[in-house]
């Protein structure tokens, strides 16, 4: 049995033949892989030998409990005020009491009710806020930063379109495409579109079609697209502030090709219409989950399913 573990780069290390990549989790899901690295490693320092130095796998092994207690520190640092609004606007919906939310759960009775009085300086942990999201079939991250409450109508509906999209994308579902923009070159098609032009300054004015022509707008970062939408038309993600404002917003757009190589567009929706910042946060996660898929492996869906299957055969062996 092969037991590799003289040097390491780049958070990578090798066991029994396989490599493995640390895990510094930003998501739900990924800390579920970072605990199964966390397993891993120590499959590995149950594997040597007595008197075998395990200093190297000791190291590896803190620096991924580090990550792990990180995301948990991080996303335990919540704003428990939306939270308890949340809970009581679930328990409300589903015409449920808090004795019934703990019984589902399977903790004590009375913790809830406890911890979440108003201006209570308590906390739920975290564990039991991931059970209240599993429950309610929502996420952690929606679940302690945004109002459940006012997530109806379009707003619900579009924050339900990019969670969709995002998830998507985390799973390899669908692909995106860099247009350039701020870090490289502009698509040529958005020369005939009317959408950019540069400053004296160099930055990338956006002439943000439906808005005041006065007001001067600039691309934040590269604009994205999909074909995973609309197998038609290519939806784009546009990232831009405003002269005033550093904040950054996100238009959604369709984008086809029509006559003698011109290309038409029009608007979905965008997040900069939304007063309180919801639609930007969501739409803030997207387009960052897109953009870490550019420098991945292209590998077919059926492709993947196979390997993941195979992969899981193997650690069962």
């Amino acid at each position: 049995m092969s037991r590799q573990f003289d040097e390491y780069m780049s958070d990578k290390f090798e066991l029994n033949g396989t490599m493995y990549q640390m895990v510094e989790p930003d998501s739900f899901d990924e800390l579920m892989k970072a605990f199964e690295i966390r397993d891993v490693i120590q499959t590995g320092i149950s594997q040597l030998m007595h008197d075998e130095d395990d200093s190297s796998w000791q190291t590896l092994l803190q620096e991924q409990e580090d990550y792990i207690q990180e995301y948990i520190d991080r996303i335990g640092d919540f704003n428990n005020g939306c939270l308890v609004k949340n809970i009581a606007y679930l328990l409300k919906k589903y015409g449920l009491r808090m004795g019934d939310l703990e019984r589902l759960l399977g903790i004590s009775a009375g913790y809830i009710s406890r911890t979440v009085k108003e201006n209570s300086s308590k906390k739920l942990s975290i564990d039991v806020v991931w059970k209240i999201a599993e429950l309610f079939e929502i996420s952690v991250q929606k679940l302690i930063e945004d109002d459940l409450s006012d997530l109806s109508g379009n707003i619900g509906m579009l924050v339900d379109f990019m969670d969709k999209l995002k998830e998507q994308t985390e799973c390899v579902e669908i692909e995106w495409d860099n247009l350039g923009g701020v870090k490289s070159e502009t698509d040529e098609r958005f020369d005939q579109m009317g959408l950019f032009s540069t400053t004296e300054d160099g930055r990338i004015r956006y002439a943000a079609p439906g808005r005041n022509s006065k007001m001067v707008f600039f691309l934040a970062d590269d604009v994205i697209s999909t074909y995973g939408v609309d197998e038609y038309k290519q939806m784009i993600i546009i990232p831009f502030y405003s002269e005033k404002s550093s904040d950054v917003h996100y238009d959604f757009m369709f984008a086809w090709p029509k006559k003698d190589d011109m290309y038409g567009f029009e608007k979905i929706f965008y997040s900069y219409d939304e007063p309180f910042g919801t639609l930007d946060g969501h739409a803030k996660r997207l387009y960052e989950e897109a953009k870490e898929h550019f420098f991945d492996v292209p590998v077919a869906n059926d492709i993947r399913k196979f390997i993941a299957g195979y992969l899981g055969k193997g650690g069962d062996a």
